[in-house]
């Protein structure tokens, strides 16, 4: 966890677990319970609200050898808080920058799309609670990393937009790459190439996805990726907005 640029030594997966979930909910009373289960899942030791004591107590101590205020983590007889705005926390922080995005995007401003999504896309300092192993916790892990990943696509669909198409080919190849059954991304990517001149290449990511769907798990492409195939083949593929 980072406070204007210091950082916050928190150590050992009890206080990871413990101050993840309360980042995840700022300025909100998490209670024991939802704390106990994020921390131990289903196998919480009996002695777990005397844990989840020693570990705000430890995370406290942690902030205050940083010069941060101990009190920001509050005690309740319910629960704790984390009492931090929520713009405070970089998944917030992030979320509301790609809000601001989607009207660049809808207002036609591409160029102002792509600085400020850029700017988002620098607070991801590597996959999301990766330090933290609890399996409700990399649940939601796993939902962040999709935010992450939508606005990668995004990214593709920006510069497509500016006429960057060698970047958002790229972009959308490593996405195909990692995910290869999102029929989405095919379709993306077909766009990315029609829009640069390639019409082969884009016939040939059809096929590829038709390949892959029906080897991985025995499906046809569904109809966005036949109906995007069949405008290339007609030479009216629109851009989407």
């Amino acid at each position: 966890m980072c406070g204007d640029d210091v950082r916050i030594p928190v150590q050992g997966q009890r206080q990871l677990r413990f101050l993840a979930s309360l980042s995840l909910n700022p300025g909100r009373i998490v209670e024991k319970g939802s704390l106990i289960e994020d921390s131990w899942d289903a196998n919480p030791p009996r002695t777990a609200s005397s844990q989840l004591q020693n570990s705000a107590w430890m995370i406290r101590d942690a902030f205050e050898g940083v010069g941060v205020d101990r009190g920001i983590l509050d005690s309740h007889s319910l629960g704790y808080q984390l009492r931090l705005p929520a713009a405070q926390i970089d998944v917030f922080a992030f979320r509301d920058v790609m809000g601001e995005v989607r009207e660049f995007c809808e207002a036609g401003e591409y160029q102002s799309a792509s600085t400020r999504l850029d700017e988002a896309l620098a607070m991801w300092r590597g996959a999301a609670l990766a330090d933290v192993t609890s399996l409700r916790m990399r649940a939601r892990a796993e939902t962040l990393d999709r935010e992450r990943v939508a606005a990668w696509e995004q990214r593709a669909r920006i510069d497509v937009r500016l006429g960057r198409h060698d970047e958002a080919i790229a972009r959308l190849e490593r996405l195909v790459a990692d995910d290869p059954l999102r029929e989405d991304l095919y379709v993306g990517l077909m766009h990315a190439y029609y829009d640069a001149g390639r019409q082969a290449d884009a016939l040939a990511v059809f096929h590829q996805a038709k390949r892959t769907l029906m080897d991985e798990i025995g499906i046809l492409p569904g109809r966005r990726l036949r109906d995007t195939m069949q405008a290339v083949l007609d030479q009216s593929l629109q851009l989407a907005a």
